[in-house]
């Protein structure tokens, strides 16, 4: 019961790929392809020829072609008919099968889908629906690298313009007053004396930092740089003896600080991110969040969401992963409390910042420093709170997908795929439902409940619904396709974007410890990390 080889020939028996699955030498192996077509009966509709060792097992492929099995006489006909017809859909998917040179070119991939058809001569439980996922060799944890690594790009992008802000902002308020360099915290105040150092005292040790870490690399770049720019000002100033004019008092600390932000602002230049997404990026990537305009206290909540469901309904897999993080940007607003309210009925798994005050927390729903002279960071944002959902109910899916392949008996396959929101606080926007479609194939679209448009080269139909709310909670797509395996249409991948919380948490109010109400901005993301149907 064992498959000596696997080959595509021509009708002469000249082999263009041959995969042996046991031990046989090439010349065996050309031998007996060079008389397969002596052995062949013309005008015969038999798809096997027999000699008295082995078994020629053929179908034609294109008009010159041949997929052949070599395979034992005591084998099982049928098992190895149903093994040659998957092969010769494999080679028709993966290249041009009218062309000699086409299967040439692609023998690779086509000797790859022998060895995951046809294992040490024994077949494996494939269809074609998991060969086309092997051979795409797609990997889900590389798709949430390159998701966090954008979101990283991102988030460093965003903090290097708004250090050059700050940085302008300090040198419009220096300029105004007189002094030195607010932020340079008295690094000149050894090498340069009272030229600098009296106006190192403002950001030096107003407050202690709420999570440990090293210098920021903009700082470190900016303390290397102008430590001995000030030394040599102060040297050169003491060596040149009296002077006839003087310059204003303060100008040369004004230009030294022209030059320390000329080098933010190159340093901002030399890191420059640009975010491109590539051609192939998966469908369930997330999308830039919009610019916010931040004020003087801003909360950022942010869930990443994972809902695997399998064709037949049940739920394979539901994780909700949350964080809500606090950007002070002004230091009256150092120590602010915040007050939460959250319609928790998920069950969730809660987590407080260490430096969080956890009763207050838990008794109130406030969120405050633990040591009540303390403060948060100025102008880097800090997660305060985070949360985790894990559910085995099929009814906490917010957003569920149907999809009915049925063959109709003529060659094509008829799909009706349907959604429904099932979490009606939501909205979604910008939804794209992907559905595999047989490679090359044009799908004739009936009746559908927004856009549609085929992506070639993923092979894939894409259902646009430009919004799904309580209003447009379920909506269908039907479409017929040539083909006739009912599970090349899986897995369905889902992307949209959502600004509210799947946890349902809300600001209830920011106030500074004394009382008084803060004004704040806030941004909220739902961000689908794997959502389909496999």
């Amino acid at each position: 019961m064992v498959v000596l080889a696997s080959s595509i020939c021509t009708k002469t028996g000249k082999a263009l790929v041959s995969r042996q699955f046991v031990e046989m030498p090439r010349t065996r192996i050309e031998g007996l392809l060079a008389s397969f077509p002596k052995l062949m009966v013309p005008k015969q509709q038999h798809t096997t020829v027999e000699t008295e060792t082995i078994r020629y097992v053929y179908q034609p492929i294109g008009e010159d072609m041949y997929a052949v099995l070599i395979t034992s006489r005591q084998n099982n006909i049928v098992q190895d008919m149903d093994t040659l017809h998957l092969i010769a859909r494999a080679v028709s998917d993966i290249c041009d099968i009218g062309d000699q040179q086409d299967v040439i070119m692609h023998g690779f991939e086509i000797l790859s889908s022998f060895d995951e058809i046809i294992t040490l001569g024994y077949r494996d439980n494939v269809d074609l629906g998991k060969l086309r996922t092997i051979m795409e060799m797609e990997s889900h944890e590389e798709k949430i690298q390159e998701i966090i690594e954008r979101n990283k790009e991102r988030e460093a992008k965003q903090e290097l313009k708004r250090k050059a802000k700050m940085f302008d902002q300090q040198r419009r308020e220096a300029a105004k007053r007189g002094m030195g360099n607010p932020s340079l915290g008295g690094i000149g105040s050894g090498s340069s004396g009272s030229m600098i150092g009296s106006g190192g005292g403002r950001m030096g040790g107003s407050y202690e930092p709420l999570l440990s870490q090293e210098p920021e690399p903009v700082r470190q770049s900016f303390a290397q740089n102008t430590a001995p720019a000030a030394s040599t000002s102060a040297f050169t100033s003491t060596a040149r003896g009296m002077r006839l004019g003087r310059k204003p008092k303060g100008a040369d600390i004004m230009g030294a600080m022209k030059n320390e932000v000329d080098l933010v602002q190159q340093f901002q230049q030399d890191l420059s991110i640009t975010e491109e997404v590539p051609a192939t990026a998966p469908a369930a990537a997330a999308a830039p969040l919009p610019a916010i305009d931040m004020k003087g206290v801003h909360v950022q909540v942010e869930e990443h969401i994972t809902a695997i469901v399998n064709r037949d309904g049940g739920l394979e897999q539901m994780e909700v992963k949350g964080d809500l993080s606090l950007v002070v940007n002004d230091e009256a607003y150092a120590n602010v409390q915040l007050g939460l309210l959250s319609n928790d009925t998920h069950n969730a798994q809660v987590k407080t910042h260490p430096k969080i005050d956890k009763k207050k927390f838990h008794a109130e729903s406030v969120i405050a420093l633990r040591d009540a002279n303390g403060s948060f960071p100025l102008g880097q944002p800090i997660g305060v709170l985070k949360w985790r959902i894990v559910s085995g109910d099929e009814d906490a899916v917010p957003f569920t997908i149907n999809c009915w392949p049925t063959p109709n008996g003529n060659g094509s396959i008829d799909v009706n795929i349907e959604y429904e929101l099932t979490n009606e606080r939501l909205v979604l926007d910008d939804v794209v439902v992907s559905i595999p479609i047989p490679h090359g194939a044009q799908p004739t679209v009936g009746e559908v409940d927004g856009l549609y448009s085929v992506n070639h080269a993923r092979s894939t139909l894409d259902w646009q619904i430009p919004t799904v709310d309580a209003s447009n909670k379920d909506g269908s797509l039907d479409f017929s396709v040539p083909g006739d395996d009912a599970g090349a249409f899986f897995p369905v991948m889902i992307s949209f974007a959502c600004s509210k919380s799947y946890y349902d948490l809300d600001i209830t109010g920011i106030a500074t410890p004394d009382g008084q109400q803060v004004d704040y901005s806030e941004s909220v993301a739902l961000i689908p990390v794997q959502y389909g149907v496999i």
